[in-house]
């Protein structure tokens, strides 16, 4: 959905350094802003609040409309021992949708025998809200995205049987990358995200 990134006024220290002091902007729908500036100015510390990852001492961040998401690349890839097709499910919400689809549908199953008329209803409830959730993060055609974004960042399909922790700084970043890709989110904010890749990534 369209959504509007808004900072008003905010600032923020680290130690007895003010790091961003009084600052305000302002993302449209659509638009691409980059941040340009030597290393330790804050430009990692404005989009983790942009992020809502770290709170301001003052000011404020909003987005309109409050149901917007925002998405995160940083600058330091994770480095899990999980697969790499198994963070992508984790980091574009699909593997927790799954979860919380397939809880619901147990539960919808099981008030089908022997549940009363509003503990089905509450089930039914459970089970769209969990489906529409699911369909929403695109869950029903993740891993047919996931070859073709894995495709247009030159990710070799064995990559994603690979542990992530076993991947080069290249790799990595393009795993990064995919997962922003695969996702679904109204704002995107991307720290340095072609660090360690190559020609092809680029």
């Amino acid at each position: 959905m369209p959504a509007t990134l808004t900072l008003q006024d905010v600032s923020v220290s680290r130690a007895a350094r003010r790091v961003l002091d009084h600052v305000d902007l302002v993302v449209p729908p659509g638009a691409r802003l980059g941040v340009v500036g030597p290393n330790g100015v804050g430009k990692t510390t404005l989009l983790a609040v942009a992020a809502c990852a770290v709170t301001p001492e003052r000011g404020t961040v909003r987005l309109a409309p409050p149901t917007a998401t925002v998405g995160w690349l940083h600058q330091e890839p994770e480095r899990t021992g999980e697969l790499v097709r198994d963070l992508l499910d984790r980091r574009t919400g699909v593997a927790a949708a799954q979860a919380e689809l397939d809880a619901a549908t147990e539960a919808l199953a099981g008030t089908a025998a022997h549940a009363d008329a509003a503990e089905a209803a509450d089930a039914a409830d459970r089970y769209d809200v969990a489906l529409q959730r699911w369909l929403a993060l695109g869950a029903a055609d993740l891993h047919s995205r996931i070859g073709q974004v894995a495709d247009e960042l030159g990710m070799s399909a064995r990559l994603l049987d690979q542990p992530v922790a076993s991947l080069s700084g290249g790799e990595a970043a393009r795993v990064g990358l995919a997962a922003l890709m695969l996702s679904r989110f109204d704002v995107y904010l991307l720290d340095e995200p072609t660090n360690d890749l190559d020609l092809d990534g680029l």
